[in-house]
């Protein structure tokens, strides 16, 4: 195989591991409106996929930039797909992480949080699946659109963790079950920042240019 065959296998890896995440993000999600525990168990012990995919992309990378001699442009892309690699995996650490929580909480009070922590997995993994696609085709202007949906999570993880603290400081009892989804609520917002990176990494890509996302601002990290 020649070099760019072997870098559309590497975007093939790559997808696969998005869909992976994807559907980790979406059963973590059912899980919890439903309170499904086989389903969180599920996550947590297919997280290894997940795992396992980072390794092997960063090992076809690594192979490709050793015996391919890859132009700046594709060397560029190699990196960015290590890049994303990891953070997709962190992600799916998220959704593993929110798995667990679910058999930890009492159900009133996830009953009153649910509508939101709904809201946000969901922006969340529509900004998953957007960031893959920009990826595929290179458009760092819908990375940089993407990018500023991370506001809304933003803006919601604020919202929620009001909400969290003022039942924790009605009910005590509530503290325990109230800490703990103030950490599916970092996880959440931390989502968000993850796809940012990966937009980022698209913009590096294209354009060879080291941009900051986050919060919507789009300046050279380096510029003078």
């Amino acid at each position: 195989m020649d070099r760019k065959e072997h870098m559309t296998l590497v975007y093939q890896q790559v997808l696969r591991m998005g869909t992976y995440v994807e559907e980790a993000l979406g059963k973590a999600l059912h899980a919890m409106l439903n309170q499904n525990l086989l389903i969180a168990q599920e996550i947590i012990l297919n997280d290894r996929y997940i795992d396992e995919s980072r390794l092997a992309i960063e090992d076809s990378c690594t192979k490709i930039i050793a015996t391919k001699q890859p132009v700046s442009s594709q060397l560029r892309e190699l990196i960015t797909l290590m890049q994303v690699s990891s953070d997709l995996e962190r992600i799916g650490d998220h959704a593993r992480h929110m798995a667990k929580v679910i058999s930890t909480v009492r159900e009133p009070l996830l009953e009153r949080v649910i509508p939101d922590f709904e809201r946000m997995a969901r922006i969340g993994i529509r900004m998953v699946n957007r960031s893959l696609h920009a990826l595929v085709n290179q458009d760092s202007e819908e990375a940089r659109a993407i990018a500023a949906e991370d506001r809304k999570l933003n803006e919601l993880h604020r919202e929620l963790s009001v909400l969290i603290i003022g039942i924790m400081k009605e009910s005590p009892t509530y503290i325990e079950d109230g800490t703990q989804l103030m950490l599916v609520n970092r996880f959440l917002e931390r989502l968000g920042d993850h796809v940012t990176h990966i937009c980022e990494g698209i913009v590096y890509a294209k354009q060879g240019a080291h941009v900051s996302l986050h919060l919507g601002t789009s300046e050279n990290r380096y510029a003078r």
